[in-house]
């Protein structure tokens, strides 16, 4: 365990508030923030540890993939990067936000993900940060949450936000989740998920790919939360109705230190901003998609989400105000 108390490992869909939410608990002290550890194009020893898993792994509770655990063995350490990963970085610029791969990586990807495997855990600060109760957030975790809340002592959020916003994030960022991750092509993916909820699979509209995407990960994130009734759940949009209120009462449940530096840190990022700054006028967030979005990506999004087990959203949920 690290000091302070268990890490904290937070989960979610990419747009869904997660990076917002880990900045303000990493205002809390004796936490030290870990930035997407598990996502490969930030963190070259994330390549190996997800080459046989995909950018999106799934794993169950028992599975045996040494890798990827001693992968999450270093996140929830620190994920102090040494001198193999500033190596492997260097290795992949320029391009590098370009190199995602899905069990294919190309020559030079493969071998920066050989650089940086299998970093060791710190047991000691550096000069980075220290050490401390890590607060890591993934949004590539929705299909193996359950595998690492299993695996390791931790304390687990699950950020859930309503899928029209999501959509509307996606659309506006054209985030890529990416060509080469195409999560309906997977053989793992339809075994567990799309067969046995008899999910049809979307066609060529880049809309509907979207929505079922979106679809997926959230009906999993759903499904592991029903699992594992241990898990903290927060709705982005109640956070952003109330973020003092809302923070605090988080704080309270994880055992973290309520100072100012968090009121601080909330009220000077209620500002607006754009693309993937974390400054953002939270009380407009919660309705954004009825303004974005038009009625027939509306009806594409709503069709879709009906062919998967998601109950957290009902009809009323989306229903123009």
């Amino acid at each position: 365990m690290m000091v302070g108390g268990k890490p904290i490992v937070i989960a979610g869909l990419p747009r869904s508030g997660t990076t917002w939410t880990l900045r303000a608990l990493g205002t809390a002290p004796g936490t030290r923030k870990a930035f997407e550890p598990d996502n490969e194009e930030q963190h070259p020893a994330a390549i190996h540890a997800k080459a046989r898993l995909g950018r999106y792994p799934l794993l169950h509770p028992g599975d045996s993939c040494p890798p990827y655990h001693r992968l999450w063995s270093w996140i929830l350490s620190g994920a102090h990067e040494g001198a193999r990963a500033r190596a492997a970085l260097a290795m992949l610029r320029p391009g590098r936000s370009e190199r995602t791969f899905d069990r294919k990586p190309d020559l030079l990807t493969w071998t920066a993900g050989m650089v940086a495997r299998d970093p060791l855990p710190w047991s000691v600060p550096d000069r980075t940060g220290g050490s401390g109760r890590v607060v890591a957030k993934s949004v590539h975790l929705q299909l193996a949450l359950g595998w690492v809340a299993d695996s390791f002592d931790v304390e687990t959020l699950v950020l859930l936000r309503h899928p029209a916003n999501v959509l509307t994030s996606w659309m506006e960022m054209d985030l890529r989740i990416s060509s080469s991750t195409i999560l309906e092509t997977r053989p793992d993916i339809r075994a567990h998920f799309v067969d046995r909820w008899d999910v049809p699979l979307p066609g060529a509209d880049r809309i509907e790919q979207l929505c079922w995407r979106i679809g997926l990960l959230s009906a999993a994130l759903e499904e592991s939360v029903t699992r594992n009734p241990g898990f903290h759940v927060r709705h982005h949009e109640t956070l952003c109705a109330d973020p003092l209120g809302q923070f605090r009462n988080l704080f309270d449940e994880l055992g973290l230190e309520w100072t100012t530096a968090t009121e601080d840190y909330l009220a000077d990022h209620d500002s607006p901003g754009e693309g993937f700054s974390d400054f953002r006028v939270a009380s407009e967030l919660s309705h954004a998609w009825q303004k974005k979005l038009d009625d027939g990506q509306l009806a594409t999004l709503r069709r879709v989400l009906g062919w998967f087990p998601v109950t957290t959203w009902g009809d009323r949920d989306f229903e123009r105000t």
